[in-house]
């Protein structure tokens, strides 16, 4: 089992933060300070939340790296608030937030040993 929703949550929030770096490259003009730095900070910032939440996809049993890059990766994306549709951005750092802690607390189904008449079957085969 994987964890669905953190996967989810963490790609969501990774596309808003990579599309909010996107818009300050095309529209220099809504930056509130240091256009490239900023956008530095979006695309960097984004990046790693999608490398987090692909990771988490493809190797679930490392969720807590997984997750503590989502939730450290995140944090920065609050410096791009505020630019060509402010609204959104927060929610991106918001969703890549609870994304990654749901990916630090999921908890993998234990998968039951092998039961007496598989053993049985697999030794005659």
């Amino acid at each position: 089992m994987k964890p669905g929703r953190a996967i989810l949550l963490c790609l969501a929030g990774g596309l808003v933060v990579l599309a909010s770096g996107l818009a300050e490259v095309y529209i220099p003009t809504l930056a509130v300070f240091a256009p490239a730095v900023l956008v530095a900070v979006g695309l960097i910032s984004g990046t790693l939340i999608l490398v987090g939440a692909l990771g988490l996809w493809m190797v679930p049993r490392r969720h807590m790296l997984w997750g503590l890059i989502v939730v450290l990766s995140s944090v920065p994306s609050l410096l791009i608030g505020g630019g060509l549709l402010g609204v959104l951005f927060p929610i991106g750092f918001m969703l890549s937030l609870v994304g990654g802690i749901l990916a630090v607390q999921w908890k993998p189904r234990p998968v039951a040993p092998p039961t007496l008449r598989a053993r049985r079957v697999a030794k005659t085969r």
